[in-house]
């Protein structure tokens, strides 16, 4: 039996709670390292100017649009290969990956030449001043030589993860953590025979990091796992696996692109409230990130999971895990929030000295985080239905989430009850999503076509 055959027997086979939980405690490392390498790079590039850290602001949203997309590929990809992998058809699941990943670097070419022609236009649209912008243009001109790289890191760790080899995953994203931390400060500021880069070695340091990563990453793929195949394929075979994989992946690319745009509205609206306001929701948002933590790595285990046993035919496996891993994620979440709250006397002072801020923050910490657990219910469900062959009812879901529900009624709490109200209005959001979120794939599960094989 070869090792791919084994993790395949595993995955369908062991017992449930120990195999997820081991799978995704592999997972939380992988995630934790790209969370570091966020607030790190962001640190070192803070100790260049405040115009440095200006330019890197208004650079993240566009970055991570673009992520959003290669997200949404990512997404496609796991949805059809951990199937095919279930179903025991590797040879299929090597042709469609390396279908998906061609279209995924054609993609990132084309949006590489885009960005490339526009960068003062649209850094100058989005409100970047006559002092910034050479700053934006030092960092994005590097950033999107690399942009290609980046692409296949983020499939590639897609694709480990839809054939169960998590571990894999999760070491690929430490390394592009850790040599992007480790190149920061040598390009950045030039210590001894490195050159001082500033912005350029910051961009540089990420381009080269996600460069080593996506080699690494193609010649496991290719070697260990033969999921890259160097052989040309028919047209119309190369055409239907495109077709299948953007049919997934679209409407994951909008759904990945809604939260970062509702985050920033929603700042916008508590901008309304002074700079102390922002600055507590800024701190809030970071803790929002800690607590879903095990929830954001175990929905990157479970569509594996769900895919690769509905691939081996074992449809109550898939029902046990996804109603275990909701019911899980409530508790889990309803334990984080009690320690919150035994914690907040110390959280906001670590924080701010401000009164005005730690007011927000404790505002924050004793209502949003209350309504996390149905939070967790909407991602993972959103998810799961991309693997379920639902992704327009995923987006559907984002979309009544945060369009319809968390910011009107933010909004509307905003207006008679000030900032309280607007945090009780996003939780009741939270809550009303989490209970739409959770009768939609009651129903889904329901339905013979969620199992259907993967395509012939």
């Amino acid at each position: 039996m070869t090792e791919r055959t084994e993790r395949t027997r595993r995955i369908t086979t062991e017992p449930i709670g120990p195999l997820l939980a081991r799978l995704t405690g592999t997972m939380i490392l992988g995630v934790i390292a790209m969370m570091t390498l966020g607030f790190v790079d962001t640190w070192f590039i803070s100790l260049l100017g405040t115009n440095q850290l200006a330019a890197i602001g208004f650079i993240i949203p566009v970055y991570m649009i673009y992520v959003s997309i290669a997200l949404g590929i990512g997404m496609g990809i796991s949805s059809i290969t951990s199937r095919l992998i279930g179903e025991g058809r590797h040879g299929k699941a090597a042709r469609y990956v390396t279908d998906a990943q061609l279209l995924g670097l054609l993609f990132s070419i084309v949006i590489a030449i885009l960005i490339g022609g526009s960068i003062t236009a649209v850094f100058s649209a989005m409100g970047a001043t006559e002092t910034v912008l050479p700053h934006i243009r030092d960092y994005m001109y590097i950033l999107v030589l690399g942009l290609p790289v980046i692409m296949i890191a983020v499939i590639s760790g897609n694709t480990f993860r839809a054939i169960g080899a998590i571990k894999t995953s999760a070491l690929m994203s430490t390394l592009m953590a850790v040599l992007n931390l480790a190149l920061d400060p040598l390009l950045i500021f030039g210590p001894g025979p490195f050159p001082e880069l500033g912005m350029k070695g910051a961009a540089a340091a990420s381009v080269i990091a996600a460069a080593a990563t996506a080699v690494v990453a193609v010649y496991i793929q290719t070697i260990r796992e033969k999921l890259l195949l160097f052989t040309l394929p028919r047209l119309h075979h190369i055409r239907d696996n495109w077709e299948e994989l953007l049919h997934i992946a679209i409407p994951a690319m909008l759904a990945n692109m809604m939260t970062p745009l509702a985050a920033a509205i929603m700042t916008a609206m508590i901008a309304g409230y002074g700079a102390e306001a922002v600055a507590g929701f800024g701190v809030g948002a970071r803790i929002e990130t800690l607590c879903l933590l095990v929830v954001f790595a175990l929905s990157a285990t479970l569509p594996m999971f769900i895919g690769q046993n509905l691939g081996a035919g074992k449809s109550e496996r898939v029902h046990r895990a996804l109603f275990g891993c909701l019911k899980f994620s409530i508790g889990l979440q309803v334990a984080v929030y009690i320690l919150l709250i035994l914690l907040s006397p110390y959280i906001a002072p670590a924080f701010s000295s401000d009164a005005d801020v730690m007011r927000v923050i404790n505002t924050f910490i004793y209502i949003l985080p209350l309504t996390y657990g149905a939070h967790a219910i909407v991602i993972l469900v959103m998810v799961s239905l991309n693997v379920l062959r639902r992704p327009r009812l995923g987006l559907l879901l984002i979309i009544i989430r945060l369009v319809a529900l968390y910011l009107p009624l933010a909004y509307i709490g905003s207006l008679y009850w000030g900032i309280t109200g607007l945090f009780a209005g996003a939780a009741t959001g939270n809550v009303i999503a989490g209970i739409i979120a959770y009768r939609v794939i009651r129903k889904v599960c329901a339905s013979e076509d969620s199992l259907i094989p993967a395509t012939a």
